[in-house]
C-alpha cells in the first residue's frame, strides 16, 4: 500500500518538482524494506507426480463404470431370429412369440394389439376380459409368448410386442387366420360323356394338418374300391395341400347326380355330375377337362392306375 502511495506521490510531483520533492513529501526512512514474498513450487518433483496416462486411464475407467451403473448393466434387445409374421387356423390356438435378451425384469415385456392399441398381457400377467388370451413366460426364459386360443377371423392383424426401455422397443409381427378350404374341381357341374372315365378330383387347402380320412359320397352312399358299381378307385395325395381322386370307370346314366368329398372335422365339397349320351351341349366345352383324359391333372402316385383305364376307354 505504501508502495502504491508512493508511486502516485511520484507521477503527482513530477508535474511540479523533481525526485527530491517526492522523497520529502514521502519520506522512507525508517519504513521496513519489503522482500518479495517466498511462495511454495505449485510443481512437485518428477518422480512425485502420478504418470498423465494413469491419470487418464483411471478417469476413463470411473467413467465407465459409472455409466454402467447408471444403465443397471447391457440394455434389453430383441433376437434377431423372431419371425414378423404368423400363421393360424381358425378355431385353433396361435402362439406368438417374443424373444427378448437382458430384460430387467418380469414385467419388462408386453404384448399389445395393434388394431385397437389394447394391452394383452405384461410380463406373465393378462390384462384382459378376453380369457382366449393368454401370456406364457417361465423365468430365466428369454420367450414371452402370447397364446390365443380358438382363433377367430377377427384376430387377424399385427400385434406388438414392446419392451419398456427410455425409448420403448417394439417389435411387430403380423398374424394371418386361414381357414380350412374343400373344393371340387369342376363344381358346380361337370358334365362327361358315357363310357367315359370319371375323374373327380377333390382338393384341402388351410387345414392345420392333413385331414385323417377323406370319405366320397354319391348321394347318401359311399363311394370306394368295395362299392357295388364296381370300377371304382380312390387315390390319395397328402401333404400342405391334400388331394383326393375319385375315378369311375365306364361311365354309366346312373352315375348321374350329386357327388361330395367329406375331409373329417371339414365342411364337404359338393358338386353335380351329368353322365351324357352322345349329346354336346355347350357346358361340356366349358368343363372338357372332365371329359377327357389329362394326365397333367393327377399325380405320379395314380398314373399306372389312370393310363390303365384310359386304355381301356
Amino acid at each position: 500500500m505504501f508502495h502504491f502511495l508512493y508511486f502516485l506521490g511520484a507521477l503527482s510531483m513530477s508535474a511540479t518538482g523533481g525526485p527530491s520533492e517526492v522523497d520529502r513529501a514521502y519520506p522512507l526512512d525508517g519504513q521496513k524494506k519489503l522482500t518479495p514474498l517466498d511462495f511454495p513450487s505449485l510443481t512437485e518433483d518428477e518422480d512425485e507426480q502420478e504418470p498423465d496416462d494413469w491419470r487418464e486411464e483411471t478417469s476413463t475407467k470411473d467413467y465407465n463404470v459409472s455409466a454402467e451403473e447408471e444403465r443397471g448393466g447391457e440394455e434389453p434387445y430383441f433376437d434377431a431370429s423372431m419371425s414378423p409374421t404368423y400363421t393360424a387356423y381358425l378355431g385353433k390356438t396361435a402362439t406368438l412369440t417374443c424373444i427378448v435378451h437382458a430384460t430387467k425384469s418380469d414385467k419388462s415385456v408386453s404384448w399389445i394389439r395393434g388394431r385397437d392399441l389394447r394391452i394383452l398381457t405384461v410380463g406373465r400377467y393378462t390384462y384382459t376380459t378376453d380369457f382366449r388370451f393368454e401370456a406364457l413366460h417361465q423365468e430365466a426364459s428369454a420367450e414371452w409368448t402370447l397364446r390365443i386360443k380358438s382363433v377367430e377371423r377377427r384376430d387377424q392383424g399385427s400385434y406388438e410386442c414392446q419392451i419398456t426401455t427410455k425409448p420403448i422397443r417394439t417389435f411387430n409381427v403380423f398374424l394371418k387366420v386361414v381357414e380350412p378350404t374343400v373344393e371340387i374341381l369342376g363344381a358346380p357341374d361337370i358334365f362327361v360323356n358315357r363310357a367315359s372315365m370319371i375323374n373327380l378330383t377333390c382338393i384341402v387347402r388351410h387345414a392345420p394338418f392333413p385331414p385323417k380320412t377323406i370319405t366320397w359320397y354319391h348321394g347318401n352312399k359311399v363311394m370306394s374300391y368295395i362299392s357295388p358299381r364296381g370300377g371304382v378307385s380312390v387315390v390319395e395325395e397328402r401333404g400342405e395341400t391334400t388331394t383326393s381322386f375319385l375315378l369311375l370307370q365306364n361311365a354309366h346314366p346312373t352315375d348321374s347326380g350329386i357327388f361330395s368329398c367329406h375331409p373329417e372335422n371339414m365342411q364337404p365339397a359338393t358338386v353335380t355330375l351329368h353322365v351324357l349320351n352322345g349329346e354336346k351341349p355347350a357346358a361340356i366345352a366349358a368343363n372338357s377337362s372332365s371329359v377327357h383324359c389329362q394326365p397333367s391333372q393327377i399325380s405320379a402316385i395314380m398314373m399306372f392306375v389312370f393310363i390303365a383305364k384310359c386304355v381301356i376307354t
